[in-house]
């Protein structure tokens, strides 16, 4: 019994004395980024002195002052991983249902029970309710399409003009009528939009999306991306839900493993059929969401599942001032035939050529060269991009067996006289 009788008097003071402590947070600024570090010291040990195992450890900082220089003799780089939140339980969403004015005390376990049967959740161990892939879809494609379908304002806004029709403060006729206004415009909107919902639904349903084969990485979740060649031929990324419109009747491939600067998805080249069809690399983001305001699109494109005249931004479109396979970078000269810009075929090696972003115009430069590529200079006298050729030393027209050769397209004479003009495919017409 002598040691309960000598804890029952210390534990009185440990509820009514309290530990004083100063706490002290001291901020750091070391390569233009913010740092900090916090510290505590005991100033009076309290209850403590006679109950030590409650005892709070002093942590002091060294003494500093403001604006004072301090010199980092050690830097280490600590790393970690975040793990998701796990799944709501049926609590929780019961919870947040409240919070945001969805259902009645009555409604609540009806709604939850339908969204069950309809096979959109399941209820698992924990009552936890998880996701199936059709609910998941379903939401991904309201998004897609107007976001207000499945976000709570709608929803709670009804349940609050109900109570308030209930307490006679707001005419049942009136909210009627502008409710079911508001219902019939975005049912009518929805309608048109349908098909976003119809190719996100066919590419995680159909056995189409179970045929398509893996081809580039995505840039919002660098996994990757199937490619499904039926018509019409799309992307789809199975981890963001997101199909991605490609331009039609040709060949898709992936452009040397190499990434846009603007969205880091992995390019793709299309190649038209036949030996004078354009090819061109485009970024399947950018291709359906052009970063430019007023951005040009070339033809052959679709947009969620229907045809599209304006097409996509291939990179030969593109003017982001980095990336060296925009036309800013690989634009020559201007197109003889239309406003558009004559751009380097990346890929035509050893019939080098030029292509039109806009029309089907063609130029063939020196054939069998061992390279062709843009420089930074330009010409003096039409401003044309200059073009360093490197001849085959078996054929080359230089003088004295030379096989390098800078010069303007248009201005000089040499390689003005070896080009040959042309007009090839620049989109293909389903037959």
């Amino acid at each position: 019994m002598y040691p309960y009788a000598r804890d029952i008097p210390r534990r009185y003071p440990s509820g009514t004395v309290p530990i004083p402590r100063t706490k002290k947070r001291v901020e750091f600024l070391a390569g233009g980024e913010k740092f900090h570090c916090t510290g505590q010291s005991v100033t009076y040990q309290g209850f403590t002195a006679i109950m030590p195992w409650h005892g709070v450890s002093d942590e002091s900082l060294p003494p500093f002052s403001k604006g004072e220089t301090i010199h980092l003799s050690e830097v280490e780089l600590y790393q970690g991983v975040t793990s998701p939140p796990g799944y709501l339980t049926e609590s929780e969403l019961i919870s947040l249902m409240e919070k945001h004015g969805i259902g009645t005390d009555a409604s609540i376990p009806v709604h939850i029970n339908n969204i069950c049967e309809r096979n959109y959740a399941q209820v698992h161990a924990g009552r936890q309710l998880i996701p199936t892939v059709l609910g998941i879809t379903l939401i991904r494609g309201y998004q897609s399409i107007d976001a207000d379908l499945c976000l709570p304002e709608i929803r709670s806004f009804i349940e609050q003009q109900i109570t308030l029709i209930a307490k006679g403060q707001v005419d049942h006729g009136h909210m009627i009528q502008h409710a079911l206004q508001q219902f019939s415009a975005k049912y009518k909107y929805f309608v048109n939009q349908i098909e976003k919902m119809d190719v996100l639904f066919e590419a995680q349903f159909s056995p189409l999306a179970e045929s398509g084969r893996l081809l580039s990485k995505c840039g919002k979740c660098s996994r990757y991306m199937k490619y499904i060649s039926i018509r019409p031929s799309r992307l789809y990324c199975a981890t963001c839900e997101e199909v991605y419109a490609l331009p039609q009747n040709g060949a898709i491939k992936l452009y040397k493993e190499l990434a846009c600067p603007l969205d880091n998805f992995e390019l793709l080249l299309f190649s038209l059929l036949g030996p004078d069809g354009k090819s061109y690399p485009l970024c399947p983001y950018c291709y359906n969401n052009p970063p430019f305001e007023e951005a040009e699109t070339v033809f052959g494109g679709i947009s969620m599942g229907k045809a599209n005249k304006s097409g996509g931004m291939p990179c030969s479109l593109c003017r982001h001032p980095t990336c060296r396979h925009s036309v800013i970078k690989q634009g020559v000269c201007a197109c003889p035939e239309c406003n558009g810009t004559l751009v380097l075929d990346p890929v035509s090696a050893p019939k080098w050529r030029l292509d039109c972003n806009k029309c089907n115009c063609l130029v063939y430069l020196p054939q069998n060269s061992h390279r062709i590529a843009t420089t930074d200079e330009h010409c003096t006298e039409c401003g044309s991009t200059i073009l360093e050729v490197d001849f085959n030393k078996k054929d080359t027209p230089l003088k004295d067996g030379a096989t390098i050769h800078k010069a303007c397209i248009l201005c000089d004479e040499l390689l003005h006289s070896i080009v040959v003009v042309k007009h090839g495919k620049s989109f293909s017409r389903r037959p």
